[in-house]
């Protein structure tokens, strides 16, 4: 999982860079107002539609080079889809959001360390009891 994770999360390709990239940013461009969200799958078949390999995962990875690099300007994301928005309320509610889904992964995480730390520090204990 760590290996696959990472081919999402590290740096763009030059076909993601120089071909994927500039389109997507064109197309978001366009997606103005909630009411005109554009969905991931949406935006797969459309571009596939035009000969472009792409998938979900590359639109998610190219979705966060673009917010973490300023590319856009209010790029949200919906149960609706991407959008763009100059509405400051859609800004907090949107970062009161992520915040949210920050701290629920962090618990996991945390959970799952102390999980760790029990059950091989058991391990360990018994194996060295029974010898």
């Amino acid at each position: 999982m760590k290996n696959e994770l990472y081919g999402k999360t590290c740096r763009l390709s030059v076909y993601e860079q120089n071909v994927l990239l500039p389109i997507l940013i064109k197309g978001l461009e366009m997606k103005k107002g909630k009411k005109n969200a554009v969905t991931n799958k949406q935006i797969v078949q459309r571009l596939r539609g035009h000969g472009l390999k792409i998938n979900k995962w590359y639109v998610c990875k190219l979705i966060s080079h673009i917010r973490v690099n300023d590319l856009m300007e209010g790029l949200m994301a919906s149960p609706k889809g991407y959008y763009i928005s100059d509405n400051e309320r859609e800004f907090m509610d949107y970062e009161e959001s992520l915040l949210g889904r920050e701290v629920a992964i962090r618990r996991v995480r945390m959970s799952i360390q102390r999980q760790r730390k029990t059950m091989f520090s058991k391990c360990t204990q018994r194996q060295t009891e029974l010898f």
